[in-house]
């Protein structure tokens, strides 16, 4: 059985990265028939958006969708919240405008649906990768660019060069705190379960992280659904940084005390502070 998706992303400006990304939709194994493509724009500066949204409009189901003016264009969860509620399908999968799916992406999806049944969440991993080592005439159905791209140090993910879930997260859903390794650029519900724990909290608006945990905290909390790990349905991030110079962002991530999500999410899951300060031992990494 095909199941049907829908594919949620929001986005503001890099429109050469979300280009890349279009593309890799509209190079799935994957029927064009079973799943949609959403943009939501968060206020974005350059009309390329628009460019990237009629370059592939033809090719599958795409929707692109303008928000009112924000207070703030870092706005991810009420661009999500949106996505759900336009979304027509059974499944969301969310992604990031800048995360390329591989090219049976969605049909590994679809086979963890089927093999484990539908009482459940999934989150798979995330290959880091140099824009520049990119070439989209080669990312295609038959072969294998993106995994013979090399990988890279990721600021988006401490500075490491693998993503830094693996040892805990091939686990699931035998894990402590099982949330903590739903990130947004790789995770999909259903879109019911969404909406009976009352959607994404808007209040993580504005600021970095933690918001697509608390969402997979309340699924599998509240309703009971089994955490799963998709251990081929990978994407892959595009990174800009120099490849030449030691990553150094990582330092501002690490400032746990001066971000609010953070700080909000530990107060409403008891145990997930000490979580993370042992997940940040664990790569030899420290917090502040």
């Amino acid at each position: 059985m095909s199941e049907k998706f829908s594919i949620i992303i929001p986005c503001y400006n890099n429109s050469d990265l979300l280009l890349n990304t279009l593309h890799g939709y509209a190079n799935q194994t994957y029927s064009y028939d079973n799943f949609e493509v959403i943009l939501i724009d968060n206020n974005s500066s350059h009309k390329e958006i628009i460019d990237c949204y009629h370059q592939y409009r033809d090719k599958f189901n795409l929707s692109l969708f303008f928000r009112p003016k924000l207070l703030n264009n870092f706005s991810l969860n009420s661009a999500r919240n949106l996505g759900v509620n336009i979304a027509n399908n059974k499944w969301c999968v969310f992604s990031d405008s800048d995360c390329i799916p591989s090219p049976d992406y969605l049909s590994n999806i679809n086979d963890e649906i089927t093999s484990k049944g539908e009482n459940i969440c999934l989150t798979g991993l995330r290959e880091f990768i140099h824009v520049e080592n990119i070439n989209t005439h080669k990312m295609n159905i038959d072969n294998n660019h993106l995994n013979n791209c090399p990988r890279v140090h990721s600021p988006s993910n401490y500075g490491l060069l693998k993503d830094r879930r693996l040892g805990k997260i091939e686990y699931l859903p035998h894990t402590e705190h099982p949330w903590g390794h739903f990130y947004g650029c790789n995770m999909v519900f259903k879109k019911q379960d969404i909406l009976d724990v009352g959607l994404f909290d808007e209040y993580y608006d504005g600021s970095w992280g933690y918001d697509d945990i608390d969402l997979a905290y309340k699924v599998i909390s509240q309703l009971n659904i089994k955490p799963n790990f998709m251990k081929h349905a990978k994407v892959f991030h595009q990174d800009k940084v120099n490849l030449d110079i030691t990553v150094n962002d990582k330092e501002s991530k690490n400032k746990k005390r001066n971000n609010r999500n953070y700080q909000y999410l530990c107060n409403k899951i008891n145990g997930y502070y000490q979580f993370s300060m042992d997940e940040f031992k664990r790569f030899g990494l420290t917090s502040v």
